[in-house]
């Protein structure tokens, strides 16, 4: 079984759930038999630069949320995060453009082919996703920065120079931007998507009992995998 995600490391719903993602693998018997890859979506597709803004600043002046609302965001997201052992800051959390991101994502994913760790919770990807996630939400660190990013992959396992090697490669740039633009056409306008062998969607942070019922449900009417 195939399971493709959509994500931006700058959404907090995303780190969510790709760790409740993961936590639903680790129950399910067969999750060594299901190929997690992990595609680049934009939440802001215009952000080039660092803005010297606060995210609260960030949200109002871009996106004209009400800063009573963005409030009640972040505390919703605090006290969720609580529970996974996630602790948000978003009072230290620096505002960046991820594109960066995503190409060592990107090469996170072949790293995983090559070493056949591409199935079940724990793939370089997943795993380096996560660290990004990680040091954007709760370190306040810059993960537009190189610095930080090959810290991250090194963190994973992966070699220092995949990761510089990514962020070097512009062709890698256009090859995350064309992955998000196959998102938009095929609709996806919120993140996470979870595409189930490519025939069932999941969006959005849902709870692990409920990923846990979408992986049994599609591992079943797939014939245990056989729609691979």
């Amino acid at each position: 079984m195939h399971i493709d995600v959509w994500a931006d490391v700058a959404c907090p719903w995303c780190y969510l759930g790709i760790r409740h993602l993961r936590a639903a693998l680790e129950r399910f018997d067969h999750a060594d038999e299901v190929d997690v890859v992990l595609h680049a979506y934009f939440l802001d597709p215009e952000l080039s630069e660092r803005p010297l803004i606060s995210e609260a600043e960030y949200l109002m002046e871009h996106k004209g949320i009400e800063r009573e609302q963005v409030d009640r965001m972040h505390q919703r997201l605090i006290d969720l995060g609580r529970a996974e052992g996630i602790v948000y800051d978003f009072a230290r959390l620096i505002v960046a453009p991820t594109s960066n991101a995503h190409r060592v994502i990107a090469a996170a994913h072949e790293h995983d082919l090559a070493q056949d760790t591409v199935s079940g919770p724990d793939t370089t990807q997943l795993r380096l996703v996560e660290a990004i996630d990680r040091a954007h939400f709760e370190e306040g660190l810059d993960v537009s920065d190189a610095n930080v990013l090959i810290g991250c992959a090194q963190d994973v396992g992966m070699e220092a120079h995949e990761a510089v090697t990514a962020l070097a490669d512009e062709g890698r740039a256009s090859e995350v931007f064309s992955d998000y633009q196959i998102a938009v056409q095929m609709g996806v306008d919120s993140v996470p998507t979870f595409l189930i062998d490519r025939r069932f969607v999941v969006q959005g942070a849902q709870p692990v009992a409920a990923m846990s019922n979408a992986l049994a449900s599609a591992w079943e009417q797939t014939g245990e995998g056989g729609g691979n």
